[in-house]
């Protein structure tokens, strides 16, 4: 299956048909962002370490000269560990990105921060289904959450519920 430029230009939107068209092999480069909601758990690991386990979801923009299109949804998976100590985050997970008409493109990312303010690292597309198979990519990916509400459960757990962005910046993106 060959990937047009069509389809590279949906895959931006996934990942806005405001990319101009290019050959089959040109690499599409692009930022995109989602706009999440986390809902996950928080534990501790150790005297003053936690970890949170936790979906991030919520739609997915790709920038455009126009504007911000929205291309679908995405949903990552995230692991953090967090060391209360000096408050230095990593943290890492997959994403799963899902157009509009049902294609999906998946991958991985890890990120190194500070608790509160966000982490910042590498992603890396692994694949996809329907038009997005052969497709692959990669950019940097910044994960920035905005509000916290925590409430601590019988068993010492908390419940951590995060709204915040993800950015993929200068994200390259190539057909197979």
């Amino acid at each position: 299956m060959t990937i047009s430029s069509r389809t590279l230009a949906s895959i931006a939107l996934v990942l806005a048909a405001a990319i101009p068209a290019a050959a089959q092999d040109d690499v599409q480069t692009f930022n995109a962002f989602a706009v999440v909601t986390a809902d996950g758990t928080i534990v501790r690991s150790a005297e003053k370490q936690l970890m949170a386990i936790a979906t991030l979801s919520g739609p997915f923009f790709v920038e455009t000269d126009e504007g911000p299109q929205q291309g679908g949804r995405v949903s990552c998976a995230i692991s953090a560990r967090i060391d209360q100590a000096t408050r230095k985050t990593s943290a890492s997970g997959a994403c799963t990105f899902t157009a509009h008409d049902g294609a999906t493109a998946w991958g991985d990312w890890d990120c190194a921060g500070y608790e509160l303010v966000g982490c910042r690292g590498g992603f890396k597309l692994t694949g996809g289904t329907g038009r997005f198979v052969g497709a692959s990519g990669e950019s940097t990916f910044v994960w920035r959450p905005t509000a916290h509400e925590f409430k601590k459960q019988l068993d010492g757990t908390v419940l951590d519920n995060v709204t915040g962005i993800v950015l993929w910046r200068d994200f390259k993106l190539k057909g197979k």
